[in-house]
């Protein structure tokens, strides 16, 4: 499933619902970075403290070293999708490919 945005890419690697939240997974460009997120959003007034919503790794294409989207996204689909952020972050560190990742959570505060 892509689409094109802007003539940037965009490839959901997964994607579900249930009556709690939808989940995603995405592959997707900007003019100057790829990034790979797992997303989590709750349906309204289902959300859980502590509960993770968007896990990132973020790698600016001018750090790529040869590597492609399309390299990124065939080695993302070929992963477990549990397995997919861990062997994500392998590779980029094998290949000496800096890379910048975040894990965004809901707290009490949030309320």
């Amino acid at each position: 499933m892509q689409q094109e945005l802007f003539d940037y890419r965009r490839d959901y690697l997964f994607k579900s619902e249930n009556q709690i939240a939808c989940y995603f997974d995405i592959l997707k460009e900007t003019h100057e970075s790829i990034t790979y997120a797992e997303h989590i959003v709750p349906h309204k007034g289902k959300a859980i403290c502590g509960m993770e919503y968007e896990e990132y790794i973020d790698v600016k294409k001018d750090k790529l070293r040869g590597l492609t989207y399309d390299q990124i996204l065939s080695f993302l689909k070929e992963a477990k999708k549990e397995e997919r952020l861990d062997k994500y972050k392998a590779l980029l560190n094998f290949r000496n490919i800096p890379f910048e990742e975040d894990l965004f959570t809901w707290h009490n505060e949030d309320l």
